[in-house]
């Protein structure tokens, strides 16, 4: 583990820093007055000792309290305060024995004292041992490798203290069992040491690792100098080394816990494990001059036997080394080598889950997603709304300005998307112009808010390529309830996104029940209309065109009428928009020209100039939309032979406001002769720029304002106005829904040379048709 130095706070001397300084310093002059001769109370040059513990201990308690700490490295220091809570049990027996037994020699301690240190030093190997280890750790064997390093570390101590136990104290005459406990603890201090020197470099429970280093080097240091200094100083009975290593090891203890504080808040980053441990090279190192040592007092055979021996573990040891190095080259090799295939991976699944275009998370990403939301919305009672957002004519965009345009329009859609939503909202493209959202914590009253900001910012022109596009969405909204599955929460709003298109682009609407029974009878009424379709069930009507003011026949308009075997007579306005939502209207509508143009080529052949001079066929924007209509147009004259300039579509205004393919297949139909009519004018999205733009030959004028024609209504100067229009751009104007004489009479004198409508005659059939031709056809002579 490694953290940024450049983050932490720098060290400064608090009270307890100069208070564990002070108490060393203290011992140090104790023990050198005391060095020669005890000149002092033994008590007193025990106390630098008790204070410098209890000074390590609280600080070790501070630690564990900082605010910030993870809960591991917290419970790490309460572990070592208990450390010194029996250490001060250890200094306090020591304190105790040497007091009462003035001839006791260092390191001589009683049974309890021993106790105190030997539980402060397995505590705190049982903390270390705590510390949980990551998978990669586990992988590494890092556990296994600190056992064999703490065997190596035991054995050398082993050896060494069976040569001074043989060579320096029978040399100074003490008793064996003396150095037995006081090798026991140095070898579980030099343990400790290597344990928090493995945690420092594994990295275990988030511990700072500066501090583990002086924690490391205070374990060394108390081990060392309580087991080896009484071997190497003769000291004279009541004074030991412990005086002052005890002092010495709770400052390195106490500078530890004032790093782990300073560095709470500093997040710790993760190194790899050094690959080989130079403990068990240190073991051999050590073991090797103890070697020769021991060969030089033997003789010549015995040195030269161990110089051979310490060459050939060198030699050994280097080789090892060489190939530890090639193996770390080796390794640093595969960890590149496996960096670059993560980051490879990575891609891939973000590729896999993402759309390539927008980077907005793609339709597998955006229903897993929504599961993961729902079960947590499910177990915490959270509110959740999904909605759809489908972009309004994307098809006109890409087919008249071409792929590249529109995929550089969805960038800018998406992006818009991104900023109008929270943080924690999912954006998806779900498919070609179609999105999704999944909004977290909001019913579906508060998400209509987030649907207003994305109709907000779609108002802005698209600057798409050199092009500026206004872009409509309609969007469906859904609020999840109880045992919601993604499945049908995605179908609840498709079908709300549906009923906003229904109602006009660039609109919203949110799922309720009443839509579910919309599309329920929508759904049976167009299979209805699937088999009335297949069995010829429907039949065709024509109601005449008049010319002004005389009355006569100048052309036709098609109707079409459905009379159910059980409902009975269906209007158009009814099932026609149902037609049109389940895609029956292309079928329909083929249906419906092909008849009026094979029954309006037979009249012209059977009547002649009594014939109407045109047929009108009204034809929907879905139908527009088709690529091939223009083509399907042109067969059907074709095979009937009927002369396309005798040919009017009727469209209304909203199917060709927007422009796009739909206005492109009525300029494709006027390239065939066919004549445009616009429908219902005044209705719909009625623009003096429509009339520019469409080539349109005759506005219908819509029946609403025929009903208050007369007197001084507003209806009168808007059918005033429109009269006027088309006379001034050379358009043929027909007034719609005429039911009385009077109105007639207005229209006429307002200048309508032509009308339609109840007084004039209801919609006929073809045989009645027929019948009226018959009996206007001129004499021939």
């Amino acid at each position: 583990m490694t953290v940024d130095e450049r983050q932490v706070e720098r060290l400064r001397p608090t009270p307890m820093l100069l208070t564990a300084a002070g108490v060393l310093v203290a011992s140090i002059i104790l023990f050198a007055v005391n060095y020669t001769e005890q000149r002092t109370p033994v008590v007193l040059g025990w106390l630098p000792a008790l204070l410098g513990t209890a000074v390590a201990g609280w600080s070790c308690r501070r630690t564990a309290c900082t605010r910030g700490l993870p809960r591991i490295t917290a419970r790490v220091w309460r572990s070592l305060s208990i450390v010194c809570f029996f250490i001060v049990l250890g200094v306090a027996g020591d304190t105790r024995y040497y007091a009462l037994n003035p001839g006791a020699v260092d390191q001589d301690h009683d049974m309890p004292t021993s106790v105190a240190y030997a539980l402060a030093v397995l505590v705190l190997l049982w903390t270390l041992m705590r510390l949980p280890i990551s998978a990669r750790q586990r992988q590494d064997r890092v556990m296994v490798r600190f056992v064999l390093d703490a065997t190596t570390v035991t054995v050398t101590l082993g050896v060494f203290s069976w040569y001074f136990t043989l060579r320096v104290l029978d040399a100074s005459g003490a008793g064996r069992t003396e150095i037995v406990p006081m090798l026991m603890l140095t070898a579980l201090g030099l343990v400790g040491a290597l344990a928090f020197l493995k945690v420092g470099m594994t990295g275990f429970g988030g511990l700072d690792p500066v501090a583990l280093r002086l924690l490391a080097m205070a374990a060394a240091v108390g081990a060392l100098g309580g087991g080896f200094v009484p071997l190497l100083l003769n000291m004279h009975p009541g004074l030991s080394g412990s005086m002052t290593f005890i002092p010495a090891t709770l400052l390195f203890v106490a500078l530890a816990a004032d790093r782990q504080r300073r560095s709470a808040r500093v997040p710790v980053v993760a190194r790899r494990t050094p690959s080989f441990s130079m403990v068990p090279y240190l073991a051999v190192a050590a073991t090797d001059a103890l070697l020769l040592v021991v060969g030089s007092a033997a003789g010549s055979v015995v040195l030269t036997v161990a110089l051979a021996a310490v060459v050939l573990t060198a030699l050994v040891v280097a080789r090892q080394i060489n190939a530890f190095a090639e193996n770390g080259r080796l390794l640093r090799r595969v960890d590149a080598n496996l960096l670059e295939l993560n980051r490879y991976q990575t891609q891939l699944t973000h590729r896999a889950n993402h759309d390539a275009l927008t980077d907005l998370a793609n339709r597998t990403l955006f229903e897993q997603r929504t599961q993961e939301a729902l079960a947590q919305a499910g177990d915490a009672a959270e509110t959740l709304s999904l909605a759809l957002i489908d972009l309004d004519d994307f098809k006109a965009i890409n087919d008249r300005l071409g792929h590249a345009v529109g995929d550089a329009m969805l960038v800018v859609v998406a992006d818009r998307l991104r900023e109008a939503v929270r943080v924690d909202d999912i954006v998806a493209r779900l498919g070609g112009d179609e999105f999704g959202l999944l909004l977290h914590g909001l019913r579906s009253d508060e998400a209509t808010e987030v649907l207003d900001r994305i109709a907000e910012s779609l108002t802005r022109p698209v600057h798409a390529l050199g092009y500026d596009l206004l872009v409509k969405a309609s969007i469906g909204l859904a609020e999840v309830w109880p045992g919601a599955s993604p499945q049908e929460l995605l179908r609840r709003a498709d079908l709300a996104m549906y009923a906003a298109k229904e109602r006009g682009k660039g609109r919203h609407a949110v799922y309720d029940a009443r839509l579910e029974q919309d599309q329920a009878a929508d759904a049976q009424l167009g299979a209805e209309l699937r088999r009335a379709l297949d069995n010829g069930d429907f039949n065709l009507v024509y109601q005449p065109i008049v010319a002004l003011p005389g009355g006569e026949w100048t052309s036709l308009e098609t109707l079409i009428r459905w009379k159910h075997p059980e409902r009975g007579f269906i209007g158009p306005d009814v099932f026609i928009p149902i037609a049109e939502r389940t895609g029956l209207i292309v079928p329909l509508g083929d249906w419906i020209l092909r008849t009026a143009l094979r029954q309006a080529a037979e009249w012209q052949q059977r009547y002649g100039a009594a014939a109407p001079g045109e047929i009108g066929v009204n034809v929907s924007a879905r139908q527009l939309r088709e690529p091939g209509f223009a083509a399907d147009v042109r067969a059907a004259l074709a095979d009937t032979g009927f002369d396309p300039e005798k040919l009017v579509v009727e469209v209304t205004e909203t199917a060709v406001f927007d422009g796009g393919v739909a206005l492109d297949t009525l300029q494709n139909l006027v390239t065939l002769g066919v004549r445009i009519a616009l429908d219902d004018f005044g209705t719909g999205h009625s623009s003096l720029g429509l009339l520019r733009t469409c080539p349109a030959d005759t506005l219908k004028v819509d029946k609403s304002f025929v009903d208050g024609i007369g007197g001084r209504s507003e209806e009168a100067v808007i059918a005033t106005a429109m009269i006027q229009i088309t006379n001034g751009l050379h358009l043929q104007a027909i007034a719609e829904g005429v039911e009385t004489a009077e109105q007639a009479e207005t229209l006429f004198r307002l200048g309508y040379r032509f009308a339609q409508g109840y007084h004039f005659s209801r919609p006929l059939s073809a045989d009645q048709v027929s019948e009226h031709l018959a009996e206007h056809r001129p004499l021939t002579v």
